[in-house]
């Protein structure tokens, strides 16, 4: 995907971080670079309705966030501190984080694409570190996203 919009001149971005350490007869297997949040990729482009249509076209592209006549839209400096944080390893596996969440518990998204939304916890994780799968009230519907616990905060 990364080589067809860079041949459509459009400037992509996945932050990524450090995933779950495996361990097998013993050993432990160091944990692969993975996207922070699965499934969407910042671009950065004009917000031209027409060129927005035009990246349904790349392979594995399901749709725009927002849709392609009014884009959800993110500041330069947004997408910076989320690679920032990301980059430093805020958003690793296996960095504990002193949060218990529960099943429908409200919480805040601090950081990403989501910055600033309140979400509620649909599949809560069990060990303080890892991922959660929350559920985020999106254009007029209730969209299922999987993010870091590290990014949530507990309303």
């Amino acid at each position: 995907m990364e080589k067809s919009l860079d041949a459509m001149g459009v400037r992509s971005l996945v932050p990524m971080r450090k995933g779950p350490d495996l361990r097998r007869r013993g050993r432990v297997i160091e944990g692969q670079m993975m996207p922070v949040i699965h499934g969407y990729v910042l671009v950065q482009m004009m917000a031209l309705s027409e060129y927005l249509a035009g990246l349904l076209g790349v392979e594995h592209v399901i749709d725009v966030l927002g849709g392609c006549e009014r884009p959800m839209r993110l500041s330069d400096k947004e997408v910076s501190r989320f690679n920032g944080l990301a980059r430093k390893g805020n958003f690793d596996w296996e960095r504990p984080v002193h949060l218990v969440v529960r099943a429908g518990d409200p919480v805040w998204i601090t950081a990403g694409p989501f910055c600033d939304r309140k979400a509620t916890v649909v599949t809560p994780g069990k060990k303080g570190r890892g991922d959660v799968v929350v559920s985020i009230d999106l254009m007029g519907g209730e969209v299922p996203v999987t993010v870091p616990l590290a990014l949530l905060k507990k309303l």
